[in-house]
């Protein structure tokens, strides 16, 4: 469930990056998240994209995240299933390996699952830790 989960996610993020859509280059910031981004025009509920950074934007920073995204980790091509990651309150926050899957590549990432904080490592595939703390927050 989580795999799939964490793939219906890539899709809308692919999705936003092939119409010219960009998440927010500070990490600080949740990606497009504003109260109306979440129900449609037909007032059905609508998915959020998530927040997507790459590794060396992460270091030492808070990140904000909407609870039910994910925080996407921007890595290099053919690293997806290297880099390696922990939360120290995995109710908040869990980590989702990449890799490739059924045909489609996937990049590691963090679920985000409830409301709070927690700190989180990531260590990219030449044993470097970054430390960064996850804050999931309301849409």
């Amino acid at each position: 469930m989580t795999r799939t989960w964490f793939a219906a996610t890539a899709v809308v993020a692919l999705a936003f990056v092939i119409s010219g859509c960009a998440s927010p280059t500070t990490p600080t910031a949740p990606a497009g998240a504003s109260p109306s981004a979440s129900v449609s025009a037909d007032g059905g509920p609508q998915a959020l994209p998530p927040t997507i950074v790459s590794p060396g934007e992460l270091d030492g920073t808070d990140v904000a995240v909407i609870v039910g995204t994910a925080l996407v980790v921007a890595v290099d091509d053919g690293t997806e299933d290297q880099w390696r990651g922990t939360t120290t309150d995995p109710a908040i926050a869990e980590f989702s390996a990449g890799g490739a899957e059924g045909g489609a590549t996937f990049r590691p990432g963090f679920e985000a699952r409830e409301i709070g904080t927690t700190q989180a490592t990531l260590t990219a595939p030449d044993g470097r830790e970054i430390a960064f703390t996850i804050s999931v927050v309301a849409p």
